[in-house]
C-alpha cells in the first residue's frame, strides 16, 4: 500500500488516502481500529464527513451546485472573471435549525444539506435564502420548521480560512 499525500479535500479538514490492495483492506481497517482503542475512538460513517463539509460551508455537487446556482449565489465570485454578470436571486446561507415551528410570516429559506452537528449540539444546514438576508435573521423552512441565518463557515477551528493558497 502507499499512503497518499493529506489535503483538504471534500470535508475541509486535513486528511489522507490510504491506497492498499483489495485483499489488505480488512487488515488495515482492523489495524486501524485496535489503534484507537485506547483512546476509545469510535468507527464513523460517511455522515461524519458530511457534518465536516457542513459545519467548513463547503458546496457540493447536486445540494448546492444545483445546476440552478451561479458562482455569485454560491459566494464563489472569486472564481470568475465578470461575477457582476450574474444575478442575485438568492444567496448560499448557514441555517441553525431551531427546535420549533416558523412563524407563518418570516421569509423563506430552502434547506440543500442537512445534519446534527456534534460541535455545536444542534441541527445545522447549508442552503438559500434571499439576497438581503443577514446573520442571526429568523428565517421559515418549507417543513415549517423555524431557523436562523448563520455566517459561514460554522466552524474554521481558528484556521482562518482559506487553508490553502489563494485562488
Amino acid at each position: 500500500g502507499r499512503l497518499v499525500r493529506g489535503g483538504l479535500g471534500y470535508s475541509g479538514e486535513l486528511g489522507y488516502e490510504l491506497l492498499v490492495p483489495r485483499n489488505e483492506e480488512e487488515k488495515l481497517r482492523s489495524l486501524l481500529l485496535d489503534a484507537g482503542q485506547p483512546e476509545e475512538l469510535p468507527e464513523c460513517s460517511f455522515d461524519a464527513a458530511n457534518t465536516l463539509r457542513i459545519e467548513s460551508g463547503y458546496v457540493l455537487f447536486d445540494r448546492e451546485i444545483d445546476g440552478r446556482a451561479n458562482p455569485r449565489e454560491l459566494g464563489l465570485e472569486r472564481l470568475v472573471s465578470a461575477p457582476s454578470r450574474f444575478e442575485m436571486s438568492r444567496r448560499l446561507v448557514g441555517l441553525e435549525i431551531l427546535d420549533e415551528t416558523a412563524a407563518t410570516d418570516l421569509s423563506a429559506a430552502t434547506v440543500t444539506s442537512e445534519c446534527r452537528s456534534p460541535t455545536f449540539g444542534s441541527r445545522i444546514a447549508l442552503g438559500f435564502a434571499a439576497p438581503g438576508t443577514a446573520a442571526g435573521e429568523p428565517v421559515r423552512l418549507a417543513d415549517g420548521r423555524a431557523a436562523r441565518i448563520a455566517s459561514l463557515p460554522f466552524y474554521d477551528g481558528e484556521r482562518k480560512r482559506p487553508r490553502g493558497a489563494a485562488l
